[in-house]
């Protein structure tokens, strides 16, 4: 067996090293790109002079696209291709794991396949829809850590693309959440936006999430919101404005196939929307992978042409399909010349076929031949993190890979156990933010039969890494390559992580309840003012609803994967009362509320900010003195800190960050973290 070695590292904006050659980048997420020639033919040199060849801003140029878009893994959603069908519609579903899914209610009929994971994704993509990325686990992401929540957005498109065969360039957050408000002061919403980026995805399906700033990844505009007109957009003087020539929105229909919203057995009032919005010959009809890739191509491909006698010859450089994660073609047009002054269109190695457009000639271009779509997808996972590539089993043509995460390292073992060589390999690492430069770019020209090869990544650390190794870390390596076919292979995986730095709260405390804020003759306030005041804390407290309450914390497996910002309670986003299957967490009552004991070591006196959620915390006393606001007078050595919380109530609160627990975060004068304290858990009676 031959074994070759090679190794990349990051330098600057580009990479250096053995066979790894900094690709031409397109656009915010960096795209791969490649180069094709065009050749316009004209009846006359005058003609070719005049003609001015450019990017439709929409496929066919027409003037928007519309698409539906279905959030979690319902087992309902497969009544929506039916009804799209029928109206010559497309969407995409938004999924969570494959193995995991729900009904709303039995009124449609669907029944559960045996094995739904392989069974359900093909009656969804049917009649050209897609699916799109919404977490592994439905959590709440910016409550999570950030190794966490990587593992949550990253994790999830390796999933839906090695099972379901399937590219992913879209995504959702659950429950439509991003940022919380000031807590974090918008770190939250670009550390998440990073994420995506680094994860492959660069169209975000949210409602005008780009109308305060542009981030870079392309929105969308609902129509409307489980059949309400949530998003204003569903008027027809909204639909059909007038609106500059090179905006081309993403119209939606949202976002969740339960019967409540759409009726049973077969989703009328959804059928009634399509009859609406169905039928307009200036309406692209797409999936939203579709979409995303034909904007994204419009925007960033690169156009120059020049006129040799009776031609017009063309460069154009797009973005490659294997990041644009789908293959539609691009719409050329040729403008200031009539239809019939056109003769031919050429393009080595890649098809152009004609358009029939008003008010000139176009034509779509194809991407090349030799650029054909993914047939085959897998994953090879390292959970242990083992730095051998052993016996693993094979993937896709008989490649063999295994990624392993050392010291400011990583590995990337390669092998050909097929038949016939391997040829065009492209290798994508996609690390998580606690490293700089998080898509990290490779190529291998060839693989023979039985041979093998090794690939290391040398990583560079964030100037500010702590907030950013907490938990486990998730690390992918993105292999494209062709041999009988293309495929993609995905090596992951998974090394421990550092628990997190002493400043942060997450581990500093113990809380006693869940308190019933809604009992009759108990008020949480009265019970915990003596604790809160400075009693000496006991070790257990009787109430008549459950018995006995006693201090004490959540299992690491459930506190580990939140912001370490957060003192946990539940460790769980929806309300305490919603868990009836999961004893540890279910209790009867509504208004869950927690009484939490820590403490500071400050090495000196000081008077620092505490950051937290004003409308959560009922009571909040340092030293046993009341502290009025966050300004928190710190004396030098131990600190005793006792807060009565409770957790956002009414509208909305069912799924909210408050219900994980406590944000609770110390800063300086000048906004800036404090470094030079630690959280301890006070020894317990």
């Amino acid at each position: 067996m031959r074994m070759l070695h090679w190794m990349i590292a990051l330098s600057g904006a580009g990479l250096v090293g053995a066979r790894a050659q900094a690709p031409d980048l397109l656009g915010p997420v960096q795209m791969g790109s490649y180069t094709q020639t065009i050749v316009v033919r004209f009846r006359s040199e005058a003609e070719a002079s005049r003609a001015r060849l450019t990017i439709a801003p929409l496929y066919h140029d027409l003037r928007q696209a519309v698409s539906t878009r279905m959030d979690d893994s319902t087992l309902n959603d497969l009544v929506v291709p039916v009804v799209m069908a029928r109206y010559g519609q497309k969407g995409t579903f938004y999924l969570n794991r494959l193995e995991s899914w729900y009904q709303d209610s039995p009124e449609t009929g669907i029944t559960m396949p045996r094995d739904p994971a392989r069974e359900i994704p093909p009656r969804l993509l049917s009649g050209g829809n897609s699916i799109g990325g919404h977490t592994l686990s439905h959590e709440y992401l910016p409550s999570l850590s950030k190794n966490d929540a990587f593992r949550e957005i990253m994790g999830n498109r390796v999933a839906l693309e090695a099972q379901a065969g399937i590219q992913v360039n879209s995504f959702v957050y659950p429950f439509v959440a991003f940022h919380e408000g000031d807590l974090r002061g918008g770190r939250d919403r670009l550390d998440l936006e990073e994420m995506l980026r680094r994860s492959g995805y660069y169209q975000l399906a949210e409602h005008r999430y780009n109308a305060a700033r542009d981030s870079g990844l392309q929105d969308a505009v609902f129509i409307t919101l489980d059949n309400e007109n949530g998003g204003g957009a569903y008027s027809e003087a909204a639909l059909t404005r007038e609106r500059p020539a090179d905006e081309r929105p993403l119209f939606l229909v949202t976002m969740h196939a339960w019967v409540r919203n759409w009726g049973a057995p077969d989703f009328p009032k959804l059928a009634a929307i399509y009859a609406r919005c169905s039928g307009r010959p200036d309406w692209w009809y797409c999936n939203q992978n579709q979409y995303a890739a034909y904007r994204y191509q419009a925007l960033h491909s690169r156009l120059s042409a020049t006129a040799e006698r009776a031609a017009l010859r063309a460069v154009l450089v797009r973005p490659d399909p294997l990041d644009l994660g789908d293959w539609v073609p691009l719409t050329l047009r040729v403008e200031r010349v009539a239809r019939e002054a056109v003769v031919s269109v050429e393009c080595p190695g890649a098809d152009a076929a004609p358009l029939d457009l008003a008010g000139g000639f176009a034509f779509d271009l194809f991407h090349d031949h030799g650029r054909g779509a993914i047939a085959a997808c897998a994953e090879s996972d390292n959970p242990g993190n083992v730095d051998k590539l052993g016996e693993a089993k094979p993937g896709p043509e008989g490649l063999s890979a295994l990624l392993h995460r050392g010291s400011g390292a990583l590995k990337l073992y390669l092998r050909n156990d097929g038949p016939q060589p391997l040829r065009d390999l492209r290798v994508v690492f996609r690390l998580p933010l606690r490293w700089q430069g998080g898509v990290i770019r490779g190529t291998l020209p060839k693989l023979a039969s039985g041979a093998a090869d090794t690939l290391e990544v040398a990583l560079a650390e964030r100037a500010d890494p702590d907030h950013y190794k907490d938990g486990p870390e998730y690390d992918v390596a993105q292999v494209d390559f062709i041999g009988a076919r293309r495929a993609r292979l995905y090596a992951t995986c998974e090394s421990p992580g550092a628990e997190p730095a002493a400043y942060f709260a997450r581990g500093g405390f113990w809380f006693l309840g869940p308190l019933a804020g809604d009992e009759a003759d108990f008020d949480p306030l009265t019970f915990s003012k003596p604790i809160l005041d400075g009693a000496a804390p006991a070790s257990g407290y009787e109430v008549h609803w459950s018995g006995r309450l006693a201090w004490r914390t959540l299992e690491p497996s459930r506190s580990s994967i939140l912001d370490p910002d957060i003192i946990p309670t539940t460790g769980k986003p929806n309300i305490p009362k919603a868990y009836v299957g999961d004893r540890s967490v279910y209790f009867p009552h509504a208004n869950a509320q927690y009484i939490l004991w820590g403490r500071i070591v400050s090495p000196d006196s000081r008077t620092v900010r505490a950051v937290f959620r004003g409308d959560c915390v009922r009571r909040l006393t340092l030293n046993g003195r009341a502290v009025d606001g966050g300004e928190l007078r710190l004396e030098k050595g131990g600190n005793d800190v006792r807060i009565l919380y409770a957790p956002a109530q009414g509208e909305g609160a069912s799924f909210n960050e408050s219900n994980y627990g406590c944000y609770f975060r110390l800063e300086d004068g000048q906004g800036g973290r404090v470094r030079d304290v630690r959280f301890e858990r006070p020894p317990l009676p």
